[in-house]
């Protein structure tokens, strides 16, 4: 049990630092996604054939049709972390990660009607509360851009990073209906790992080389093709982002087979919501926490409590 609150902790932490790199790139959000993409690919196909072969986790079926979904929620994942980028990019990352925390409440929605068996009223209650305290606690942090530049940014970030939390909350529906064994029959855990990674980099290849011309690229498709494999010497940051996530995505696991109730360390991994708002404001200095004191209070207490609200409603 203890173990399983130290490693949900550790999550909650990864899960806030593996957005840091991108504040220090300038690449193609979608190009940025497919380095994170081949890094944890690589870290995946490394560990998980190691795993299975050394009788440490049970194989699992790669042949299964069910893993067509993880394939799919790749392209959703790559649509959701190019807005999770640009988001940054556009507002910070103490503005931005209230807005896309929406993920916990929309996933746990949609777990809770097409997964779940046990749909009531007060956890529905509880999902409403949790959201609407949420987006309230962003609010709070959305502190105000005075020139007209920066409010065309605020209002797009927020945009993006509302996106990427609708996406990443489709994610989390596809990855619990793979992994539930009363839907397929059989539970794929770590073979997902493998086919999310793997279509992450390769959705991300695609799309850049198809849509670059409107992703910001100017050059052609030809070009393209090529500067998919190009490594420059900020590639190292992607590539530490995607090392990062994929940690996380392993403990994880672990984390949910340490403590009995999932929504305990889910609730805990939240505190991503915390760390973000220390990194963000203290090391990068997005807004003058003595100056706006009282908002980043508020706010912080509004993330905690929308948290507490979701663990309810699990």
């Amino acid at each position: 049990m203890i173990s399983g609150f130290i490693l949900s902790v550790l999550v909650s932490l990864l899960f806030a630092v593996y957005a840091i790199p991108r504040k220090f790139s300038t690449q193609n959000v979608i190009l940025y996604t497919m380095w994170m993409g081949v890094a944890y690919f690589v870290g995946t196909a490394a560990a998980v054939p190691a795993l299975w072969g050394g009788g440490f986790e049970r194989a699992e079926n790669l042949a299964s049709p069910w893993h067509s979904l993880t394939v799919a929620r790749g392209g959703v994942w790559v649509l959701g972390m190019a807005m999770y980028n640009l988001a940054i990019d556009k507002i910070g990352l103490t503005r931005f990660n209230q807005w896309k925390n929406v993920q916990g409440p929309v996933g746990s929605l949609l777990i809770l009607f097409v997964v779940s068996e046990n749909v009531t009223g007060t956890k529905v209650l509880f999902l409403a509360l949790g959201m609407t305290v949420m987006l309230l606690s962003a609010m709070f942090f959305q502190i105000r851009l005075e020139t007209d530049r920066g409010k065309t940014a605020a209002r797009s970030g927020v945009l993006c990073a509302l996106g990427a939390g609708v996406c990443f909350g489709v994610a989390a529906l596809l990855n619990s209906v793979v992994s539930s064994v009363k839907i397929t029959g059989e539970r794929f855990i770590l073979s997902q790992l493998l086919y999310h990674s793997a279509s992450l980099v390769v959705i991300s290849a695609l799309t850049y080389i198809i849509l670059g011309g409107k992703l910001g690229g100017e050059s052609g498709a030809k070009e393209r093709f090529f500067e998919v494999f190009k490594v420059d010497k900020k590639t190292y940051l992607p590539f530490i982002a995607g090392g990062m996530y994929m940690l996380a995505a392993f403990l994880t696991i672990y984390s949910y087979r340490l403590i009995p109730n999932n929504a305990v360390p889910w609730s805990i991994t939240q505190l991503n919501v915390f760390w973000t708002i220390l990194a963000g404001v203290f090391i990068f200095k997005e807004i003058d926490f003595k100056k706006h004191f009282l908002r980043l209070a508020i706010g912080t207490v509004a993330a905690i409590v929308a948290c507490a609200l979701l663990f309810f409603a699990m």
